[in-house]
Formats: structure tokens, C-alpha cells, sequence
């Protein structure tokens, strides 16, 4: 995995677009068990390349690489259901969100909105993890987070921050109030008239 990730690492550091999204399509492709071991494998040295790029792709690929290591939810469900293929247990999908949320909220700071919009992408999959982990304070957590993040800024960062946050309320809610809110965002401007 660690030469993978080297390979994986030099198309990220590139800037190529055609690179980053063909490796973003080799990590979609992983089982479950190889992104478990491309996370412990890369994730330090992918946040240092995050800290230490001055190009905004090379930042926003560094964060939609994340995104892609996000345990989630068929992580959740494998472990969940005692799956033998996997060697990873339910605090270790724990501690892996925990790094990557933590990461994603960093970038939500970023000065480039694109590496901000691929922040507050990863952050609902973070949120669906704990979700399926049934872990509404973390969901909590994060929520007063970002609105304390956003009265920090009062450019496109506090908007994006805020919106972030209503990403996270949105899992706080109820199965019903979910469903009402998906409904009234696809629809609200139709029954309105």
C-alpha cells in the first residue's frame, strides 16, 4: 500500500487535474479493507501536503482525497455486522472520522472557496458516518464548532462555515424532519406558487 500511496502522493502534488481525479477514481475502487490501510498508510503525509501547498488544487485534492477516506457508512455496516474481511473495529472508524472531521474543518478556513466547497462536501459524509454510528453529540459538537468558527470571519469563509453547520443540524434531526426538509428544498419554490 505505502508504494500505492507514493504513486498516489505524486499525482496529488502534480496539480494535474487528469492525475488527481484518476487516482480519486483508484480510491473510489478500493475495498473497504484497503482504504481502512490506505488511510493508516497516508493520512499524516496527506494533511502535510495540505499545509504545506501554496496551489489551491493541490489543497482542494488533498481534500477530496479525504473525503474518499471518510470510513462511512458501508464501513459502519461491515463492521457492524462482524464482516471477517475486515480487521478494523468500531472504535477505529471512530478515531479515523474524528482525524479526517478534524482536518476538513481546518480547510473549511481555507482562503480558496473551491478547497471550501470540497470541505463542506467531505464534512456530510463525516456527518453521515457519526450518523450511522448513532453519535448525535459528536454531530452536536461539530455544529457549535462551526458556528463559533464563523463568527471568527465575515467574508465567504463565515458563509461557508454556516452552512456547514445547517449541513450538520440537518442530521440532528428526526428521520420525518429529514424527509420534510429534503422535500421542501426540491420542491419549496413550487408549492410556494
Amino acid at each position: 500500500m505505502e508504494q500505492r500511496w507514493d504513486e498516489f502522493a505524486a499525482d496529488i502534488r502534480s496539480g494535474d487535474s487528469e492525475q488527481v481525479t484518476e487516482t480519486i477514481d483508484e480510491i473510489e475502487e478500493l475495498d473497504l479493507d484497503e482504504r481502512v490501510q490506505l488511510f493508516e498508510t497516508c493520512f499524516d503525509e496527506l494533511t502535510s501536503i495540505y499545509a504545506q501547498s501554496e496551489d489551491g488544487y493541490v489543497r482542494q485534492s488533498t481534500v477530496r482525497v479525504a473525503e474518499r477516506l471518510t470510513p462511512g457508512i458501508a464501513l459502519v455496516f461491515a463492521v457492524a455486522e462482524s464482516d471477517r474481511s475486515i480487521e478494523i473495529d468500531v472504535d477505529t472508524v471512530r478515531e479515523q472520522t474524528d482525524e479526517v472531521g478534524g482536518f476538513l474543518l481546518e480547510a473549511l478556513t481555507d482562503e480558496d472557496g473551491r478547497v471550501r466547497q470540497s470541505a463542506k462536501r467531505g464534512l456530510k459524509d463525516v456527518f453521515r458516518t457519526y450518523d450511522s454510528l448513532e453519535d448525535e453529540e459528536t454531530i452536536e459538537a461539530f455544529a457549535v464548532e462551526l458556528n463559533e468558527m464563523a463568527t471568527e470571519y465575515s467574508d465567504k469563509r463565515r458563509k461557508h462555515l454556516l452552512e456547514a453547520k445547517e449541513d450538520a443540524e440537518f442530521f440532528l434531526q428526526s428521520g420525518f424532519g429529514r424527509l420534510l426538509e429534503g422535500f421542501q428544498k426540491e420542491f419549496g419554490d413550487s408549492l410556494e406558487k
